[in-house]
């Protein structure tokens, strides 16, 4: 215990010398079903840096002692790099269980027959990884194997996660290390109904320009800096709009569409987009669907949000180019 609270005080005297848009950062963290694991990490430099030079840490239940797991790859200036859980055995099952593909097979209870539906990109996690890591779930005591089989993307969102460079501080935090959220099983609760960490999809707001360094923060608000999405949400991996990024403004015209007011206390919502919209989408917090509407190749449109409760929602439009996502905070 001595050992942590040392770390915390060189920790917390390290994060007064970090400057915004100098170091990576944790840019989406994916707690979905199952094996589906990931962390976006993003780089807004303007030179691209080798990861292998970095380690990301899971603190399991308010635990002060860490797993960490070494990566290797190249980011490059201004983008992401996705790791994720190992799981991509199509034969796996309970701890094992494949990380989702894009492709569902069931058996129909009435026929008795398989039944495959068509490949769904939605659904596909697997494909947005850049970096597989531990593949061996291991829950024995022996401390060499512990450190040979790390389990640091097996995360719940009750699990603190820092990413760090490997002769160095964290320069970045999740969650509070040394802290157990509890019965509520994560951080930043939702409308008394769920907890943003837990089954769901967190992306970072543009707005933040360098991760969390402060070890001493009294409470993890994820809220502050981070946008919820319902579980299993995968759209966004692999893109990452940050206002550290001079040319921020160009990808967001091209990759993305505007919800205003944004938050808002209306019941009204104007959707513009630069291209003719086709459909339109709209999830709760909990992935189910609370509206689904053709549109008529317009490029905006109001939509009526009464009788919903406050929270966060996910916006999914359909146009020329394809899917994009967006979301609009109701309070």
């Amino acid at each position: 215990m001595k050992h942590f609270f040392t770390f915390i005080f060189l920790l917390s005297c390290s994060s007064l010398t970090q400057a915004q848009c100098e170091d990576l950062f944790i840019s989406e963290y994916v707690e979905g079903w199952s094996n589906n694991k990931a962390l976006e990490i993003y780089n807004p430099t303007s030179i691209a840096i080798d990861l292998s030079g970095y380690s990301l840490s899971r603190y399991s239940n308010g635990g002060v002692t860490p797993s960490t797991t070494q990566l290797e790859g190249t980011i490059q200036p201004f983008s992401t790099f996705v790791v994720g859980l190992d799981k991509r055995d199509p034969d796996g099952e309970g701890y094992e269980a494949p990380m989702w593909d894009g492709n569902v097979t069931y058996i129909d209870d009435d026929t008795g027959e398989e039944v495959t539906l068509p490949y769904n990109p939605d659904t596909d996690l697997q494909s947005r990884i850049d970096l597989f890591v531990n593949p061996t779930y291991y829950t024995g005591s022996d401390p060499n194997e512990a450190i040979a089989n790390p389990n640091t993307m097996y995360f719940n969102g009750n699990d603190a996660i820092t990413l760090e460079p490997l002769a160095g501080f964290p320069v970045d935090i999740f969650g509070k290390v040394g802290e157990d959220p509890g019965d509520a099983s994560g951080w930043g609760q939702i409308n008394n109904e769920s907890w943003w960490t837990k089954d769901h999809t967190l992306v970072r707001k543009s707005s933040a320009l360098m991760g969390e360094t402060n070890p001493q923060i009294s409470v993890f608000n994820p809220s502050l800096e981070w946008d919820s999405l319902p579980a299993n949400t995968f759209v966004n991996l692999g893109i990452h709009d940050c206002e550290c990024n001079p040319n921020n403004k160009l990808i967001e015209t091209q990759n993305s569409f505007v919800v205003f007011p944004n938050p808002t206390t209306q019941s009204q919502i104007t959707i513009r987009n630069n291209h003719e919209i086709k459909n339109v989408t709209i999830y709760n917090n909990l992935g189910g669907i609370i509206l689904n509407q053709e549109v008529n190749n317009v490029k905006q449109l109001s939509i009526n949000l009464n009788n919903n409760k406050d929270g966060v929602y996910l916006i999914s439009i359909i146009d020329n180019s394809g899917i994009k996502t967006n979301s609009i905070l109701l309070r």
